[in-house]
């Protein structure tokens, strides 16, 4: 079973700290509840470990968007007692994550990920709920064997 990167987009789905619209992607109650349904899952699964960078910045940008009381940030920190794995990540002058040429594309603030995700494509996913962007980069990603697994259609 892999390990996961997840997106910060999954964490707040999933605590239901957002608006009916995430970015260009409606969510209802449905979606939430599957994305909730899956971080209770993966939270339970000792088996399966949150991968983070080894400079932290992808836990950062979880701290930014949510607090304690978020259910997706108290699975990150149950996580983080139990089942972490880290993976160092190059950050170019802006502090994005360094990625092949053919990745250039992606979304700055989602390199980060990428640039993990590298280190381990076969044993690592990248988990998306609700972000179009990683679609858009199917092709381009798997070029790269980066399995990108979308909760939410």
């Amino acid at each position: 079973m892999a390990d996961h990167l997840v997106d910060t987009n999954v964490l707040i789905v999933g605590s239901a700290a957002v608006e009916p619209r995430y970015g260009d992607v409606s969510v209802d109650a449905d979606g939430i509840e599957v994305v909730f349904d899956w971080l209770a899952a993966f939270r339970d699964d000792a088996e399966r470990k949150l991968v983070l960078d080894t400079a932290w910045k992808i836990y950062e940008e979880y701290n930014r968007k949510l607090n304690g009381q978020h259910f997706g940030l108290q699975v990150v920190h149950h996580k983080l007692q139990a089942c972490l794995r880290t993976e160092p990540v190059q950050y170019d002058g802006n502090g994005y994550g360094v990625v092949p040429p053919g990745l250039a594309a992606v979304d700055n603030s989602d390199k980060k990920f990428v640039a993990a995700a590298l280190n381990d494509p076969a044993n690592v996913q990248i988990v998306n709920a609700a972000d179009s962007d990683w679609k858009q980069h199917e092709a381009a990603l798997r070029a790269h064997d980066i399995v990108v697994v979308e909760l939410l259609p």
